[in-house]
């Protein structure tokens, strides 16, 4: 497997040509039809040396283990998608089941869905949150429902919704709560970790990234890292969207802000073989000049490349950042800004798990496509199941 950068002018098969691989084997594993043109400065799987001899079988046997977490959005098509890359994860985390102050647990799970991963032995875990519709991750929800009053009632909920469908465990991602709430959220969660290890179950936690502990820090304050460490199975480290909608445009996952969050927690008494490194499959287009009022979209790689082919763009490649990049102008005269995470990006990450001898990675979210980076774990790695 190598990364191929596209140059200007280059064909699909005639890079196929190059490295004696079938275009459509690229096309299969970068998501691409065989006839697509490409777009300078691209970054391709390429999937030399996928046929199995006897020295190749010594290298597969020899891949570190990892585990995978991929985040999903319900949807028509939910079932369908688990059953095309669940293969390729350990987990995976259906988003999300609200809970209301007193404990109760919103939203109902897809018996298709759970159907699709038994099939694939991908565990999956539901994903309980502090969202709320009409305004997001709310500190006031949170809170209550990490105070003592409501804790057990919310813990008896949970442990009733894991009997119910045979469920391994859940996954936590409140976010937002109040900086004073910290040794409370530390409270509550080595409460539901004790109750669901004594039942047999398991508890992953979100955390925001941070290279720095500052307890009174909005949205990062209230994760107290070496109080949580030891209590919680995974820590699933969001170590992403530094660039966000709400700009100013720059890297969404530069790789050296994320080797600072990795090195804090393995400093902060989360050991490697707990940790799951966050990695997006999408990126944010900003509109220049960028202003408060002004927020960035959501886009996939595929959008990027369609952009980039509609205004005669070339994607560059930030080495510092190890992220790339793509600047336009549209049709209207207005300039844009993207920086999104591509094969090589996503390379450079799986490099570093490797580094630091993490447990695994995590995907948000596999609603969107990204078929290089399930190619490029399943080669570097050995996906381990429960």
């Amino acid at each position: 497997m190598v990364i191929h950068r596209v140059s200007q002018g280059e064909t699909l098969y005639g890079i196929a040509g190059v490295y004696g691989v079938p275009a459509s084997s690229i096309a299969e594993v970068n998501g691409l039809s065989e006839t697509e043109e490409l777009v300078t400065g691209m970054e391709l799987v390429i999937p030399v040396g996928d046929t199995i001899n006897n020295q190749l079988l010594r290298v597969l046997q020899n891949r570190p283990s990892i585990e995978t977490l991929g985040y999903l959005l319900p949807g028509a098509a939910a079932a369908n998608l688990v059953r095309q890359i669940g293969p390729d994860l350990t987990y995976l985390g259906l988003f999300d089941f609200p809970v209301t102050e007193t404990g109760e647990i919103q939203g109902t799970l897809d018996e298709d869905i759970l159907t699709a991963a038994n099939e694939v032995n991908t565990a999956l875990l539901p994903v309980l949150t502090n969202n709320r519709a009409e305004e997001g991750f709310s500190p006031e929800l949170g809170h209550s429902i990490i105070e003592a009053a409501n804790r057990q009632n919310f813990i008896g909920n949970v442990l009733e919704m894991l009997d119910q469908y045979d469920l391994r465990g859940i996954i936590i991602d409140f976010e937002n709560l109040n900086p004073e709430d910290r040794n409370l959220f530390t409270e509550f969660i080595g409460q539901l970790a004790q109750e669901l290890h004594d039942d047999g179950k398991i508890l992953i936690l979100n955390l925001a990234p941070k290279w720095e502990d500052v307890p009174d820090a909005s949205w990062s304050g209230f994760f107290d890292y070496s109080a949580l460490g030891p209590l919680v199975d995974r820590a699933a480290i969001m170590t992403y969207e530094w660039g966000y909608i709400s700009g100013p445009p720059q890297p969404t996952a530069p790789i050296e802000n994320v080797r600072r969050v990795l090195a804090f927690a393995l400093a902060n008494n989360i050991p490697a073989d707990k940790i799951l490194m966050g990695m997006t499959l999408y990126g944010y287009n900003w509109e220049l000049p960028d202003t408060p009022d002004n927020l960035a979209t959501t886009v996939t790689q595929p959008q990027v490349w369609d952009l980039a082919r509609r205004y005669g763009a070339f994607i560059q490649f930030d080495e510092t950042a190890g992220q790339p990049s793509l600047n336009y102008i549209n049709d209207q005269g207005t300039e844009h800004e993207i920086w999104f995470e591509d094969a090589r990006s996503h390379y450079l990450k799986y490099q570093l798990a490797m580094e630091t001898g993490l447990r695994g990675v995590f995907y948000w979210i596999i609603n969107q496509p990204f078929p290089g980076t399930y190619y490029m774990v399943t080669h570097l790695f050995t996906v381990e199941k429960l």
